[in-house]
């Protein structure tokens, strides 16, 4: 749990450490582009032509097709604001890497900022860009170091805040580093074998009451969706048939639910029987002595390009890399 929420602090960023071979597909719903202005608290569209230059940039990826996800937004003033919308349109350009190389990928962005923006905005909005590419880089090798994951967090929040100065720091990652710290707190609490089990249901009590009222429904839905996950691990261990999976569930959950979670199951079988099937051609492809190095990384891209979608090979890769693919 430690090693999972080094990753969550580290904000999307240890898709680095894969060398570019599985690029993360951010979420590509169109938020549209906007100019605010914070003393009026009023958007107005931005006009431009950068749709155009995306088309192009992107015909041959896996972002055709899509618009940018995240916006620049303007002060009143006309300066870039550097908010969780401008973190998320980076993201959207950087999960690119591994099919355009780091120039390419900043050369796409500046023809679309070029679309938006005046020339001093551009050079900011860049320079940002520019310090992120290089904490990405160096938040990878936090990652990949070992040791105690809560120092190598602390670590991290410095980082980021060298690389992009505390304010933007706290704009980007300070609501994400709140639920951490409370992730962190919890599972103390939980660890706890000195506590009795109603001391357990105050403490935990106590932290959910400290989120805010958004988070305290996010963590209602993460503990329901933690009850029926270990209930669908007990089912495929005990091999319990379908019918008896949707009555049992029908009765808990009611219909929707269950025929949800008969949809999930189904899902999930589908997923294990291709991660198996890669698995198999992986092994394959790795025992060929007629291969040299660069033919079985070539041979192994060409794989995992051709089974799974850009999201899909984020999670096989790191699945590969951490010996956990089927046997």
């Amino acid at each position: 749990m430690l090693a999972v929420a080094v990753a969550v602090a580290a904000g999307g960023l240890l898709w680095w450490g894969a060398q570019g071979r599985a690029p993360h597909l951010a979420t590509t719903q169109a938020r549209g582009d906007a100019v605010i202005d914070e003393s009026a608290a009023e958007i107005a569209p931005v006009q431009g032509n950068a749709a155009t230059a995306m088309a192009a940039a992107t015909a041959r990826d896996s972002l055709r097709g899509t618009v940018a996800d995240g916006a620049v937004h303007l002060d009143g003033k006309g300066h870039p604001i550097a908010d969780r919308e401008l973190r998320r349109l980076f993201d959207y350009f950087i999960s690119r890497i591994g099919e355009r190389n780091e120039q390419q990928i900043r050369a796409d962005l500046l023809a679309y900022l070029s679309a938006r923006l005046d020339q001093g905005a551009v050079a900011q909005v860049l320079a940002w860009f520019d310090s992120y590419v290089t904490l990405q880089r160096s938040a990878s090798t936090l990652a990949g170091e070992g040791g105690d994951p809560r120092a190598a967090v602390v670590r991290l929040r410095g980082l980021r805040a060298q690389r992009m100065g505390e304010q933007i720091a706290q704009a980007w990652w300070g609501d994400e580093d709140r639920y951490l710290d409370y992730t962190l707190a919890r599972q103390d609490v939980l660890a706890d074998a000195s506590l009795s089990a109603e001391e357990r249901a105050r403490r935990l009590g106590e932290l959910d009451q400290s989120l805010d009222p958004s988070r305290q429904a996010l963590r209602r839905e993460e503990d329901a969706a933690q009850r029926t996950l270990a209930q669908s691990e007990d089912y495929i261990r005990r091999d319990v048939p379908a019918a008896q999976r949707y009555a049992e569930r029908e009765q808990e959950y009611g219909a929707q639910a269950a025929q949800r979670l008969a949809a999930l199951d189904r899902q999930r079988a589908a997923w294990d029987g291709r991660l198996r099937d890669y698995a198999s051609a992986r092994k394959s492809i790795l025992s060929d002595t007629r291969l040299s190095p660069a033919q079985r990384e070539s041979r192994l891209s060409e794989l995992l390009a051709h089974r799974f979608d850009a999201t899909e090979r984020l999670r096989v890769d790191a699945l590969a890399r951490n010996d956990l693919l089927p046997r």
